[in-house]
C-alpha cells in the first residue's frame, strides 16, 4: 500500500497583493489591523500600509478598570506615535482622533503635524481637554487636507493670510470657540473650494460681528451659537443651495446673495427677548427658496414679521411639529398656516401638522384654487373641527391630485373608517382627487 502525500493547502489570501490585502485590513480597526502582523511574515508590515488610522481612548478605556487607566493611556500614546512616526512611508487618507485631557497638548500637536506631513485628505479631531487649545498652525496649510471635523475643546485663533487650504471642501466644527470677529473671515478666506460648512454649538462670547461670506459655498448648516444673540451675523453666499438653522434669533442679520438657494430647514428657538426684526430680516433673506421645512416656532416668528414676506418661488413647504403643536400653535392672536398661504402663491407640495391651521380662510389662497397638488396632513382625529380641514381642501382645491391623511396614533381602525366614509361623501373640486387615509 502506497504511502499517502500530505499536501500542504495553498494560502490563497496570502498570495493576494498589497493593495486588496490593505482594502481587506481598511475594514478593521487599527489595532486589530495590527494585531495580523503575528499572522506570517506575509502580513508583518502590512498594517503600516493602512491609508485609514483610527485611534479611539474612549474605546480603550472602556475595557479597563480604574486603577489602570495611567498604564492604558501611556500604551495608547506610544502605540499612536509608533503608528505615526516609525511606520511613516505611507500616505494618510483618513486620520480620526478621539481622547481626552491625559493626553498631553504637545504630544497632540506632534500627531496633527504627523499626519499634516503624511498628506492626510480627511482629519477628524474629537478631543476633551482641561481647557481650550488652538489648533496646530501646520493644520491651516495642508495642501491635501479636503475634509475637517473639530470637536470639542479648541480655540479658533486664525491670524489673517495664514490659512491656505485649496483642497478643503468640507468644514465641519463643533463646541469650537471663535476667539474674535476675523476667526470665522480669515479662516473661510484661505479656503476657496469650500462647498460643506457645520457650525454646531460654537461659543460667540466675545463676538460682535460674524461674517460668513463665500463665493463657492453650497451647504450651510448653523446649530446653535452659544452666547450669540448679540452678535451681527452676516451671511453672503451666492452659490449656497443648502441652508440650515437651528438657533434664536440674533440681535441683528445681513443676508445677501442667497438667489441659488434649493432648500432651508428653519427651527427657531424661543426666547424671551425682542425678535421681530431679526426674524423680518432672516426669512426675507430666504423668501426665494424652493423647498422649506418650517418648524412651528419658526412659523409663529414669520407670522409676526411686518410686512409678511411673500414666497414666491416656493413650491414645497412641510410645518413639523410633535408635542410643540399644541404648545405654540394658537399664540399670537391664533395665526396659524392660514395666514401663511395667502404669502404662497406658487405652492404645490405641503406638509403639516392638523393643529397648526388654526381657521378657515373665508377667502381661498390662490394656491389652493390654482397650484397645489399634493397635501399631507398629520396627527389627524376623527373630531368635527379636524374632519372640517380637509373637507376645506376637498372643496376647494382646483388642482389637488392627492391628499393624505396620517391619522394620529390614538385614532383606531374603526375611526379611521368614519373618516374615510365622510370624506368619501364630501364634494370635491378636482376630479382628479385620490385620498389615502393611514
Amino acid at each position: 500500500m502506497g504511502k499517502e502525500v500530505k499536501t500542504k493547502k495553498a494560502d490563497r489570501i496570502s498570495d493576494l497583493p498589497d493593495s486588496i490585502l490593505t482594502h481587506i485590513l481598511s475594514f478593521l480597526s487599527t489595532k486589530e489591523a495590527v494585531r495580523t502582523s503575528i499572522l506570517s511574515t506575509r502580513w508583518r508590515y502590512l498594517f503600516a500600509l493602512l491609508p485609514n488610522l483610527h485611534f479611539d481612548l474612549e474605546d480603550v478605556l472602556r475595557r479597563k478598570n480604574f486603577n489602570s487607566y495611567a498604564a492604558s493611556v501611556e500604551n495608547f500614546m506610544s502605540f499612536v506615535d509608533r503608528m505615526l512616526f516609525l511606520y511613516n512611508t505611507t500616505i494618510v487618507d483618513k486620520f480620526r482622533l478621539k481622547c481626552r485631557s491625559m493626553i498631553d497638548s504637545n504630544r497632540f500637536y506632534g500627531w496633527i503635524s504627523a499626519a499634516v506631513h503624511r498628506g492626510v485628505k480627511h482629519l477628524d479631531l474629537n478631543i476633551y481637554l482641561d481647557k481650550f487649545i488652538t489648533l496646530p498652525d501646520v493644520l491651516f496649510t495642508c495642501r491635501t487636507l479636503v475634509s475637517l471635523k473639530v470637536d470639542k475643546d479648541f480655540v479658533l485663533d486664525v491670524p489673517r493670510g495664514v490659512v491656505h487650504l485649496p483642497n478643503l471642501n468640507t468644514l465641519h466644527l463643533e463646541s469650537v470657540k471663535f476667539l474674535n470677529d476675523d476667526s470665522i473671515k480669515n479662516l473661510l478666506s484661505g479656503c476657496s473650494n469650500l462647498e460643506d460648512m457645520v457650525l454646531k454649538q460654537c461659543y460667540m462670547e466675545n463676538i460682535s460681528k460674524f461674517n460668513i461670506s463665500h463665493q463657492l459655498l453650497k451647504r450651510l448648516t448653523i446649530d446653535y451659537l452659544y452666547d450669540g444673540y448679540h452678535c451681527w451675523l452676516m451671511i453672503d453666499t451666492p452659490n449656497l443651495a443648502y441652508f440650515k438653522y437651528l438657533d434664536s434669533i440674533k440681535a441683528r442679520y445681513s443676508i445677501e446673495n442667497l438667489q441659488s438657494l434649493v432648500k432651508a430647514d428653519i427651527y427657531i428657538f424661543k426666547t424671551n427677548y425682542t425678535v421681530q426684526d431679526g426674524a423680518t430680516t432672516l426669512f426675507g433673506g430666504i423668501c426665494n427658496v424652493p423647498s422649506l421645512i418650517l418648524w412651528v416656532t419658526s412659523l409663529e416668528l414669520l407670522l409676526s414679521c411686518k410686512p409678511l414676506p411673500v414666497f414666491a418661488t416656493l413650491v414645497k413647504l412641510k410645518i413639523p411639529c410633535y408635542d410643540l403643536c399644541r404648545e405654540y400653535s394658537y399664540i399670537r392672536g391664533g395665526k396659524g398656516l392660514e395666514t401663511l398661504l395667502s404669502s404662497l402663491p406658487a405652492l404645490e407640495k405641503l406638509e403639516f401638522s392638523q393643529e397648526v391651521l388654526c381657521f378657515l380662510p373665508a377667502n381661498v389662497p390662490s394656491c389652493l384654487l390654482y397650484k397645489l397638488k399634493a397635501i399631507k396632513i398629520t396627527n389627524f382625529t376623527d373630531e368635527k373641527h379636524c374632519i372640517g380641514k380637509a373637507k376645506y381642501f376637498l372643496e376647494n382645491g382646483g388642482a389637488l391630485q392627492k391628499l393624505t391623511i396620517l391619522t394620529a396614533p390614538d385614532v383606531s381602525a374603526e375611526k379611521q373608517l368614519k373618516i374615510s366614509n365622510v370624506l368619501s361623501a364630501s364634494p370635491r373640486e378636482s376630479k382628479q382627487l385620490c385620498v389615502l387615509i393611514v
